[in-house]
């Protein structure tokens, strides 16, 4: 019914723990204090928000998963 790659669950894994180090350092260009900052251009709010950081993280991760993939199986 529902196949799962192998080795996919190493990305999960690798990605959940990428989001909770991004959380914890709470990076000024992405936090006030404990707060995230808004998305947006302006005074307090930024580019770079936890939200659109971490989408783009997992679709680079998942890409270079699957180059990695790929190499490995002689597609490349």
């Amino acid at each position: 019914m529902f196949e799962v790659r192998n080795n996919i669950h190493i990305l999960i894994v690798v990605y959940i723990i990428s989001c909770l180090s991004i959380w914890y350092a709470k990076l000024p260009i992405m936090f006030n204090d404990d707060e995230a900052k808004p998305f947006g251009i302006g005074k307090n709010k930024t580019v770079f928000s936890y939200q659109i950081v971490v989408i783009l993280l997992a679709i680079i991760m998942f890409y270079i998963f699957e180059i990695c993939m790929a190499k490995k199986n002689n597609f490349l």
